[in-house]
């Protein structure tokens, strides 16, 4: 059982975050993941249709990691909607040292992964002057 990787934000941020990690990483990840892009501009509701399609594709028994861009906004929304029906964890605040994080730690049960993907996040975020004695 694998868990699958579904990134959840506004327009192309986890697109464009997923292309930056398949080139760091190579084409072929090591887990299943989507993107989808929320504008806006189109009913929410359309892409909450999105996102159980999404889910339901990438669960392949081990449940779905759901990453969003920012907590409380119409993405993270859409991702807490799948959560009464879906064997989901969801993690606001998604960057690129979260994913290549979790894509280190593919094996490892949902659970297990959400707090991975919350300690790459935050281990991540560092003052780059403080880490250089400036």
């Amino acid at each position: 059982m694998s868990v699958g990787i579904l990134l959840i934000t506004h327009d192309d941020v986890g697109t464009s975050l997923l292309e930056s990690l398949r080139r760091m990483l190579g084409k072929n990840l090591p887990l299943q993941v989507k993107a989808l892009s929320i504008r806006h501009e189109n009913d929410p509701l359309a892409f909450c249709y999105h996102a159980e399609i999404f889910c339901k594709y990438l669960n392949k028994g081990g449940g779905v990691l759901v990453l969003t861009d920012l907590f409380g906004a119409t993405p993270c929304n859409i991702a807490c909607s799948l959560i009464a029906h879906y064997r989901v964890r969801i993690v606001a605040g998604v960057n690129l040292p979260m994913l290549i994080k979790v894509m280190n730690y593919a094996t490892l049960d949902l659970d297990t992964l959400a707090n991975k993907a919350l300690s790459g996040g935050c281990q991540g975020i560092l003052d780059v002057n403080s880490v250089l004695g400036d």
